[in-house]
């Protein structure tokens, strides 16, 4: 899994070491030592993770953290620096600092504070991509129960139809798949083919059997004529 960090240091020593090291992890790295150039890199770039000094010129890490915050909210930042201070901490745990860091510190503690922001960012995009397919099989799902209560509601009224489904044909009738599925003749290419993806989807999750797809697909066609 690929992530974006963004270091931000005045002191051109550091900045070269940090960068060299999460580079060797294959993370995508990008540098500043410009507190105001941070804040426009933020603006123009999505970044996982920002690891800043708070002692810097044009705009302090404090400064970074909050614009940074304001821009991606999902954006993690560790500050590091020289002068640790109990207020200086609070503030940044307010301000929402994921980890805070002070000099002089080893390479493997910086690594270590990463490594986990890190799996943090993994697990909230794990959590947002269920949740998108929760969502979409919740849709689909509440697709099928509106075509077959509709289905339900015509077959009261036909007894024709009922007397198909007694015979075991399928249960998308023609006249529901036209209201519910297609909308309207003549539908442009792209609702064609958004249509015929989403009955793939549907086949594919078991929701249609071989003979209702079949039928979906044909009917889809004919309209479009």
């Amino acid at each position: 899994m690929e992530f974006t960090i963004l270091i931000v240091d005045d002191d051109a020593a550091l900045l070269s070491v940090l960068r060299n090291s999460f580079r060797e992890e294959n993370y995508h790295v990008t540098i500043s030592s410009n507190g105001l150039d941070a804040i426009e890199k933020c603006k123009a770039n999505a970044y996982d993770l920002i690891i800043t000094d708070i002692m810097m010129p044009g705009a302090t890490g404090l400064e970074v953290l909050s614009a940074a915050k304001k821009i991606n909210p999902n954006t993690l930042v560790i500050l590091i620096t020289g002068f640790a201070s109990l207020e200086t901490a609070v503030r940044a745990i307010r301000e929402g600092a994921y980890d805070y860091i002070t000099k002089p510190f080893r390479l493997e503690e910086i690594r270590i504070a990463v490594k986990n922001a890190l799996e943090n960012v993994h697990l909230l995009r794990e959590n947002k991509r269920l949740m998108l397919e929760l969502e979409e099989a919740y849709q689909q799902l509440h697709f099928v129960k509106r075509i077959m209560a509709s289905h339900n509601a015509l077959a009261s009224k036909n007894s024709s139809l009922s007397s198909g489904i007694a015979h075991g044909k399928t249960l998308i009738g023609g006249d529901v798949l036209s209201h519910h599925l297609i909308g309207t003749k003549g539908m442009g290419e792209h609702t064609l083919i958004s249509n015929l993806e989403r009955l793939s989807h549907l086949k594919a999750k078991g929701l249609l059997s071989e003979k209702e797809f079949d039928l979906c697909k044909s009917k889809l066609l004919q309209d479009q004529k």
